[in-house]
């Protein structure tokens, strides 16, 4: 009985700390891994009509390159420097996005006006997340908007507990547009976005969250 009682016990631990929710302490200590799931457009819109005359190249050509580009060229747009990771600590898979971003309408989203969104919204959009990776925490960019008229790209930072899809931390960052052509200008956003995590936010994340 003594016995039986002793292994329950130690399979109810095990499935504890299976189940327990990864933090960002976690992440700074190097005690989980981290995956890049790519950029989320469900709730992007696009400022400057002047800047957007191709709706249909942005929604069935470009949002899947920028996602892509993510795995494509990782000297340019990995986390894992920025992070301090070691390889087996890091990796990207943007495919979950890639998917996601199919339901979304271009031409629907192209204004003149000024636009944000909430942190609420940020979490909502992340709850209907349909996600292969369990393990380890995400990090997903939820677009804001690309404005043309600022030159600009924002972007919910958002890290997420894979295995409860739990938003653990989220915040606004946004990165100067730059590039030749239409594709590279926008991913320019992305990649200093990156840069901003690299040289600032990191150090700040880092402080902010210890274990």
């Amino acid at each position: 009985m003594k016995k039986l009682l002793l292994i329950a016990f130690v399979l109810f631990n095990v499935a504890t700390v299976a189940n327990a929710d990864n933090t960002m302490a976690d992440l700074f200590a190097g005690k989980t891994k981290l995956v890049f799931l790519g950029l989320d457009f469900t709730q992007a819109k696009y400022i400057g009509k002047i800047g957007f005359t191709d709706p249909m190249a942005i929604q069935n050509q470009h949002i899947v390159s920028w996602n892509n580009l993510i795995e494509l060229e990782p000297k340019k747009f990995s986390l894992q420097k920025a992070f301090s990771l070691k390889d087996d600590q890091y990796k990207s898979k943007v495919e979950d996005m890639v998917t996601l971003n199919k339901s979304v309408n271009v031409e629907k989203n192209i204004t003149d006006d000024e636009y944000s969104i909430t942190e609420d919204q940020v979490k909502k959009s992340v709850a209907k997340y349909s996600l292969s990776e369990k393990d380890g925490i995400g990090v997903v960019y939820v677009v804001e908007s690309l404005n043309k008229n600022a030159e600009k790209l924002v972007a919910w930072v958002t890290f997420i507990d894979l295995a409860t899809k739990k938003v653990i931390h989220t915040e606004k960052v946004e990165g100067k547009a730059g590039g030749f052509g239409f594709r590279n200008y926008w991913a320019g956003g992305v990649y200093k976005i990156n840069q901003e995590i690299d040289k600032n936010l990191y150090k700040k994340w880092s402080k902010s969250f210890k274990a």
